[in-house]
This record gives C-alpha cells, sequence and structure tokens, in this order.
C-alpha cells in the first residue's frame, strides 16, 4: 500500500500531518489538533492568514506598496516580494528605491528572520515621508508559532509581542495610527504606523 505523501504531485499536507503525527506534544482531535493541552482549529494550518487582515490593512494601505513575504496571498493592490513562493518572487527589496513607497504590508513574515530589528529598518527606509507600515503577526500565546514548536521548528525566529513591535516603530520615529494586540481568530496581532 502507498502511503499519501508518496503519490506524485501529493500535498505538502500529507507530509506536515506524518511528521505532526508523530510529534510526543501533538494530537489529531476533529477539526484541528492538540498541542500541549490547548486545541488549534485545522484553518490556522492552511497558510493564508493575511486574508483576515486583509479588510484592516486596505484602510491604511493606499497607493504605491508592497507586501513583504507575500507567498501565495499578497494583499490587493500591493506589489508582492517574497524569496521563496508566489508572485513575489520576481521582486526583491531591492527592487524599490528608498522613501519611494505609500505602504509596506507584511504577514507572518518578520518572525521568519533571525536580524528582524535590521530587516525592519530596510523596511521602513523605502517609506515616502506619511508612509504606512502595517505589520500583522503571531500572537505570543500561540504555542504553535514559538520558535522549535512541532509545527513551525526552526523557521521561526523568535517570537514577537505587541510591546516588544511597539518599541521598535517608537525607536525608528513612527507613530501607531491603529492596533489590535489580539489575539485575533487567527492567533494573530497587527498594527500599522505612520512614519513622517
Amino acid at each position: 500500500m502507498i502511503a499519501l505523501e508518496d503519490y506524485p504531485n501529493a500535498p505538502d499536507f500529507f507530509h506536515a500531518y506524518r511528521y505532526w503525527l508523530a510529534q510526543p506534544d501533538v494530537e489529531r482531535a476533529p477539526g484541528g489538533w492538540r498541542y500541549r493541552g490547548r486545541f488549534y482549529p485545522d484553518y490556522l494550518f492552511v497558510g493564508g492568514a493575511s486574508f483576515a487582515i486583509f479588510r484592516e490593512a486596505l484602510k491604511h494601505c493606499t497607493g504605491r506598496g508592497i507586501d513583504v513575504g507575500a507567498g501565495l496571498w499578497p494583499l490587493p493592490g500591493a506589489i508582492p516580494v517574497d524569496l521563496e513562493r508566489g508572485p513575489g518572487r520576481q521582486h526583491t527589496l531591492e527592487d524599490f528605491a528608498p522613501r519611494s513607497l505609500q505602504f509596506v504590508f507584511s504577514s507572518h513574515c518578520l518572525e521568519h528572520i533571525t536580524d528582524w530589528n535590521a530587516e525592519l529598518d530596510r523596511w521602513v527606509q523605502r517609506l515616502a515621508p506619511g508612509g504606512i507600515l502595517f505589520l500583522y503577526l503571531p500572537h505570543p500565546d500561540c504555542e504553535i508559532w514559538h520558535p522549535g514548536s512541532a509545527f513551525v521548528g526552526d523557521g521561526h525566529k523568535w517570537k514577537p509581542t505587541p510591546a516588544l513591535l511597539r518599541d521598535a516603530i517608537a525607536a525608528r520615529g513612527g507613530h501607531v495610527v491603529a492596533a489590535d494586540d489580539g489575539p485575533d481568530a487567527m492567533h494573530s496581532f497587527h498594527l500599522a504606523a505612520r512614519f513622517d
């Protein structure tokens, strides 16, 4: 008998499910997974977390801008930028001159970057005066997204918190114009900051 993940063109999830089920802290439950005693619904594991924040983000992200780490789900109207997958592979941050963009949007990307402070500087440098930085990040209470968890392994390099991001924004001269410390339905939080 052939395992599902061994069929040609098998979805990545077939491999992921097999791996997750082998982890000691993970248990399959109807409609989701239990990890360290907490239930997490299936929709958290299929990607596209950014869809949950598009409506809010589009209130702030207008004009010419980019979606850094867009993957397969770029913000409508944004130019996608992604090193690994999706339509953003044709663009890099270097394609955009300093002070040339009205917004930089990023969903569930910054936590994948070890030197996130330096990367945040690069994003802010691309903003024109009055530009908006919109960040959507995993909530620190959501253990499936903690570095080293059975679900993200070493893919997440650090654990963002609302307070830490507010401090990082303030240190760069930005001021928060909208935020929700969450967690929201996607176990995430967001903030929008203007840089003058």
